[in-house]
């Protein structure tokens, strides 16, 4: 009877101690992650004239939509700067996603190049940090 007695104290305070461990963890959903997909994104344009570079495309989330969080545009592995928010109806359209209204990317930056072939590379940030990278060639006639 004692040993009884004893398995079942034992057995009733390793519950109490599961029950006040679990109670204090509120929120569950750090228990589960979610997938997140990259970004999608298409580099329109890159061109240089008159000693100005302009770029143009689109970037969007399919989890969130768009705006992304940001947009960098580098030229020939040098940063040029952040990429202003423009509205893209056709990629919206295209989609069927009114979400991606805002998914337009556009930068203007007076840099100084050489004649030749040149790379720009784009990199889009969702608000979970998830990257895609696009490039596109262009060449200063």
């Amino acid at each position: 009877m004692k040993h009884i007695a004893r398995v079942v104290i034992i057995g009733l305070i390793g519950l109490v101690v599961f029950i006040v461990a679990c109670s204090r963890q509120k929120d569950y959903s750090k228990n589960f992650s979610t997938p997140n997909d990259a970004p999608i994104s298409y580099y329109d344009i890159a061109k240089y004239e008159k000693g100005v570079f302009t770029g143009a495309g689109w970037s969007a989330d399919k989890e969130e939509g768009a705006p992304l969080k940001k947009v960098l545009v580098y030229v020939d592995g040098k940063a040029v700067g952040e990429a202003n928010i423009a509205d893209r109806p056709d990629v919206a359209n295209a989609f069927k996603d009114d979400r991606f209204l805002k998914s337009g990317w556009l930068i203007s930056a007076r840099i100084p190049l050489d004649k030749g072939a040149h790379s720009s590379m784009v990199l889009s940030y969702d608000s979970k940090d998830a990257l895609k990278v696009v490039q596109k060639e262009f060449i200063v006639k």
